[in-house]
């Protein structure tokens, strides 16, 4: 079976659903505990996800981008626990961000892959486009790392916790629509 077809096990579910709420855990978190212990927290959190994919024999690039934000979130609590809890978003914005760009240097890019997934072969046209849509999602994620970096930064935890829980998802349901659309107006075109 597939890598993208396996069957989702509860945990996983879970770590997803964490991943998800994260900003809403360290806002709520920070209302009972100190930052040290939400730092701790994610830090266990990574440790787990690090030790379930490293189980699963999953990617290996997956198991080095975990391993990478662990040891950063891990430095930066060390250095100020504030920011530590904060650069998470940033930390995965930039690895989303270096994954679809190593992907464009050692090809097929990643929207191709998933491309080819759905539909098989591409003509040339479309590989085009896959590469060009994977140039834009590594341009979003360098803007939505820029801006979680500033809320890390210089914004209070309930702007963090709006841009980072809330208005960043909403951009990437807004990029996925849109190139959606997009691909849908090139391909009636291509028809006629």
């Amino acid at each position: 079976m597939p890598s993208w077809r396996r069957k989702t096990r509860p945990l996983d579910l879970l770590l997803v659903l964490i991943s998800i709420a994260y900003p809403f855990i360290v806002y709520f978190g920070l209302m009972k505990f100190s930052p040290l212990v939400v730092g701790l927290a994610l830090v266990a959190f990574l440790i787990l996800r690090l030790l379930l994919n490293r189980r699963r024999h999953s990617r290996k690039s997956e198991f080095w981008i975990y391993l990478a934000v662990l040891g950063a979130v891990a430095a930066l609590l060390a250095i100020n626990e504030m920011l530590a809890i904060k650069a998470y978003p940033v930390l995965i914005s930039l690895s989303f961000a270096a994954v679809f760009g190593y992907s464009l240097i050692y090809p097929p890019p990643i929207i191709e892959r998933i491309a080819r997934m759905m539909e098989g072969e591409l003509d040339p046209q479309a590989l085009r486009y896959t590469r060009h849509v994977t140039e834009a999602w590594v341009i979003f994620f360098l803007v939505n790392a820029s801006i979680s970096l500033w809320t890390a930064l210089y914004a209070d935890v309930a702007t963090w916790t709006l841009y980072n829980g809330f208005i960043s998802y909403l951009l990437i349901g807004l990029m996925f629509g849109g190139e959606y659309l997009l691909r849908r107006l090139v391909k009636r075109k291509k028809v006629s």
